[in-house]
């Protein structure tokens, strides 16, 4: 007993020192903050693209026709509506989505109890035939 112990207090030592040098503070890599912001202005740059590209894309549909007609800000307007329906309809589909499937769990945990009841019911039948035929 005693040397089990010992074994795992040497482990808990070991695994302890593994932490330590693993945890312990290191100077960061020569070049490391350039290449951090350099990344970041990358990811900067591409995600200004993106929006571009993007709002390019949404003034070429809806927004072009309406600007033909009407030089005001309600191309904007029309987009934002637009989004805002297409977004409430994902939403009522993500939860009518979610409502049907809460349905349908409900429905498997009905049929497991339902089951649980027929085995149960089963299993005292054959017990209560056995104690009668003991008598």
């Amino acid at each position: 007993m005693d040397r089990r112990m010992e074994q795992e207090h040497g482990m808990d030592a070991e695994l302890e020192q593994a932490l330590q040098l693993g945890l312990a503070q290191q100077s960061a890599p020569d070049g490391l903050e350039e290449r951090i912001l350099a990344a970041a202005m990358a990811a900067r740059q591409a995600k200004r693209t993106t929006s571009r590209v993007g709002l390019r894309l949404l003034r070429g549909g809806l927004g072009r026709a309406v600007r033909m007609r009407d030089g005001s800000g309600r191309s904007w307007a029309l987009q934002r509506i637009a989004a805002s329906v297409a977004l409430g309809a994902m939403v009522a589909g993500a939860a009518a989505f979610h409502q049907s499937q809460e349905r349908h769990k409900a429905e498997q945990a009905r049929e497991q109890v339902l089951e649980a009841l027929r085995i149960t019911s089963r299993t005292l039948d054959k017990v209560q035939t056995q104690l009668n035929d003991g008598q």
